[in-house]
């Protein structure tokens, strides 16, 4: 958080009693004061980007070195590698896809499995190889399902049931979400994608470009970064396109998307009232009504130790575990942050509502009147970012291309990126920290993700290879390691696995193959079914 400066220093002053000389020497000083207190303000305000700029240059990571560089498999239209950078075994996971009104295509790796395993894994096992099919390209027409691809952490999983109970980025419980045709969950670091659209370049030339992004939208559970492999150095079809992802006229250049190395999940990263801990997803914890598989020891605390599994962002939080009615009143606290930082009901925006507006307190929750000069969207109201700075400055070393950010092509101001950002002190001045995160200080690990839902942070390129890095440089925040889905017996004696075992005598005598297990009062469910099975512990009979 930026440091205010402090006050200037109260003097007693006696009129009338000095000197044209001393009036002269105390008024220079005074001068000299307010310049330094201006300096000392300026570095500070300026100190998050001075960080930023120093951690954006990583050095060498032996994890991105001697992968191997595959080309797509006919008839495959690009090849993206998963790599797991990290020090424990990430599950990885796709949805499936499709064009609009077409049925939705599955992926699954060239290595027959979603498991990756740690940074260093023998034969690059710490790698996913996922050809995307032609069903997935140009995704782009209303009522297409756009592909995501992402990780799972703190997965218990039997590949043979395809069953998985993830801390981190599970659905449904299953193990091969794609096949599943299953989305990502909150609290998880995402990544979006439309492949392959058919584009022409300046000379009239056909080529392919793709559009991407790193969503933390709904929070993050592991840094992420995006590599091209083989693309254009410069957009052929726009070469003034700034969100190019080599594009070297930008500065600072749009590549990496994240600071490797770092953690928002860290105790200085993430503010307290934003942490998603494995406590919090105990038959105990705070969303014990939705979740509840995180495994309590006797002590009733997580069995290997509490810690923080995902830090929310603004929106994330006020959507986690269920997104409110659209139609939610504003008096509810959940439901005016929701509105305010989701755009809870888009009615109220651009391009839905095309009313002219004035100015910011025309627009609702908060919203921002976009003065954007020759474009549709001036005068419309939008949703913005908020920022833990109280100025609402952001500087574009952090907040890539903030409003007034300066085209390198143009030289002069670009108010069309994004609107102004507002300030988390001025949604609510009395508590801005438990409210807010601020984008900024997710943009400090992330400078090029998308954090809040009107965010620019699209990035393109028309390489035939990419690289999604999951802890690019590693990480120093523990990651829940990976295990098997345990014996129901096994469990600790907290959840009295005699009892549950004899009231679901029956249904086990039927042939269930797993249970649901919850500690007392709550009652165990004797058969999962078919079911995600999130709200207790998965465990075999």
């Amino acid at each position: 958080m930026t440091t205010k400066a402090p006050p200037l220093p109260t003097q007693s002053v006696q009129r009338g009693k000095r000197t044209w000389s001393s009036e002269f020497f105390f008024a220079v000083a005074r001068i000299s004061f307010v310049l330094s207190l201006a300096f000392q303000l300026l570095w500070v305000v300026d100190g998050r980007a001075q960080e930023s700029r120093r951690r954006r240059n990583p050095a060498p990571d032996p994890c991105l070195e001697n992968l191997p560089a595959p080309a797509p498999t006919p008839p495959a239209v690009r090849v993206v590698q998963l790599v797991n950078c990290s020090d424990q075994t990430l599950l990885g996971a796709a949805n499936a896809a499709a064009s609009a009104n077409q049925p939705l295509t599955s992926v699954f790796p060239r290595e027959g499995t979603w498991v990756m395993g740690p940074v260093g894994a023998p034969n690059h096992g710490n790698v996913l190889t996922i050809d995307i099919p032609p069903a997935w390209a140009s995704t782009i027409a209303k009522g297409s399902i756009a592909p995501n691809i992402w990780a799972r952490t703190g997965c218990r999983y039997d590949i043979a049931a395809d069953k998985a109970q993830c801390e981190t980025g599970g659905a449904g419980g299953v193990y091969d979400v794609s096949k599943a045709k299953l989305g990502p969950p909150g609290a998880t670091t995402i990544t979006e994608w439309t492949f392959y659209q058919t584009s022409t370049s300046t000379s009239g030339a056909t080529y392919y470009k793709d559009n991407f992004d790193i969503s933390a939208v709904n929070g993050v559970s592991l840094t992420v970064d995006i590599q091209e492999v083989g693309g254009s150095a410069e957009d052929p079809g726009a070469p003034q396109n700034i969100f190019w992802l080599t594009n070297s006229r930008v500065t600072p250049p749009n590549s990496p998307l994240s600071v490797h190395g770092d953690d928002l999940r860290a105790d200085n990263r993430c503010p307290e009232a934003f942490r998603l801990t494995r406590a919090d997803l105990t038959t105990r914890g705070a969303y014990s009504k939705n979740y509840g598989f995180v495994i309590l020891d006797d002590n009733g605390k997580p069995q290997g130790g509490d810690g923080t599994v995902a830090c929310f962002s603004n929106c994330g939080k006020y959507k986690f575990p269920t997104e409110p009615a659209m139609d939610c009143n504003i008096s509810d606290p959940t439901c005016y942050n929701w509105k305010t930082f989701c755009a809870g009901d888009p009615s109220q925006y651009y391009p839905t509502n095309k009313t002219m507006c004035t100015k910011d307190s025309d627009c609702p929750v908060n919203g921002a009147c976009w003065i954007n000069p020759g474009s549709e969207t001036d005068h419309r109201c939008v949703l913005r970012g908020f920022v833990d700075n109280p100025q609402g400055h952001c500087d574009s070393d952090i907040c890539t291309f903030p409003y007034d950010y300066i085209n390198p092509y143009t030289g002069i101001p670009d108010k069309s990126t994004q609107p102004p950002f507002g300030t988390c002190k001025h949604v609510d001045p009395g508590n801005p920290n438990a409210l807010c995160i601020g984008d900024d200080t997710v943009h400090m690990v992330f400078p090029h993700a998308y954090t809040w839902p009107n965010d620019p942070q699209v990035y393109s390129d028309d390489a035939p290879l990419y690289r999604i890095i999951f802890a690019p440089g590693g990480t120093t925040v523990p990651i829940t390691p990976a295990a098997s889905i345990p014996a129901c017996k096994a469990l600790p004696s907290i959840y009295d696995y005699a009892d549950a075992s004899n009231l679901c005598s029956i249904p086990i005598k039927d042939g269930a193959v797993f249970g649901i297990a919850r500690t007392p009062p709550l009652p165990w469910s004797c058969n999962l079914g078919t079911g995600a099975g999130n709200d207790g512990v998965i465990c075999r009979w």
